[in-house]
């Protein structure tokens, strides 16, 4: 199948690109003009899919202009084009869009935490009011705490682990459903035309939801790491926060209610459709951190 992959520069755009590329499909990545932005000729016409995994993320040095752009109006921009030539669309969106909540179905009502989440949402939205959406050309899909190699978002939780301890907000963290990046490229395979995951929008996340202290712990286990776990009480956690400037570097308040607040995807209407995740923690760490030390990332 000829596919096109925006975001192919990206950790799971370029997974995505590369699994689809080892399966057999004529898949390609997007240009990028000079600022840095999807050049809209560029999109090819004559390919059966366009995969939108192109997002910008609410980290420092990136603005609400350069969000919205992204995350608010690309996505109807591809719809667009996708309607004009008949084109299928799968589009990664977040669980984000819903809060965080504990075992959320995706019928939940939206409720974003942060301004990343709050201009993912207003994408999601536009496509789910596509009028391309009614033919079943549209998949949304919303994978859950991904991880895996070419994560370099994640590389500062593995150099702690490194450290050989780990503060976890409370006694255990927050509970949370990691997904492997390969489990997310399969989603995509699954949601091309034909595949059980075909039109819709459905939450994809890993076999298990865990306390984020056991995934601490297993990552020191697939880094041969002996690590001990410091507990923070909240308060101290919250009041740390308040320091402003004098505020440890490591602590943020999207930290704060990502790591301390329980959240997770139910993943029972991608399971019913016939789409199961395969990648366990063990087997997905292991090889996360064999890609982190063969690339000389990893402390």
């Amino acid at each position: 199948m000829r596919v096109f992959v925006t975001g192919a520069g990206g950790f799971i755009g370029s997974s995505i690109l590369n699994h689809l590329l080892n399966c057999g499909h004529t898949a390609a990545g997007h240009n990028r003009s000079e600022e840095g932005n999807l050049v809209e000729s560029s999109l090819p016409a004559d390919v059966d899919v366009i995969v939108n995994a192109a997002g910008k993320l609410g980290i420092p040095g990136v603005d609400t202009e350069e969000l919205t752009a992204s995350n608010s109006e690309l996505p109807a921009v591809l719809a667009d084009f996708c309607d004009e030539h008949q084109i299928h669309l799968i589009h990664l969106s977040t669980p984000g869009v819903i809060g965080l909540h504990s075992d959320v179905k995706e019928d939940a009502p939206y409720d974003p935490w942060g301004i990343y989440e709050k201009t993912k949402m207003e994408g999601e939205i536009s496509l789910r009011k596509h009028p391309l959406s009614r033919n079943n050309m549209i998949t949304i899909l919303r994978p859950d705490f991904v991880y895996g190699p070419g994560d370099m978002h994640k590389l500062e939780l593995f150099n702690q682990v490194g450290k050989g301890w780990f503060p976890v907000i409370g006694f255990e963290g927050a509970s949370i459903r990691p997904t492997y990046c390969v489990d997310v490229c399969r989603a995509v395979e699954a949601s091309l035309p034909g595949g059980c995951l075909g039109g819709g929008l459905f939450n994809i996340g890993g076999p298990e939801v865990l306390k984020f202290r056991d995934f601490i712990l297993k990552t020191a286990s697939a880094m041969s790491v002996k690590l001990t776990i410091l507990p923070i009480p909240r308060l101290f956690f919250y009041l740390a926060l308040k320091l402003g400037p004098l505020c440890p570097k490591a602590l943020s308040e999207s930290k704060y209610k990502l790591f301390g607040t329980d959240h997770s995807v139910s993943i029972s209407r991608a399971e019913m459709a016939g789409f199961y995740p395969e990648w366990d923690l063990k087997k997905g760490m292991e090889k996360t951190v064999s890609w982190y030390r063969k690339n000389g990332i990893l402390h």
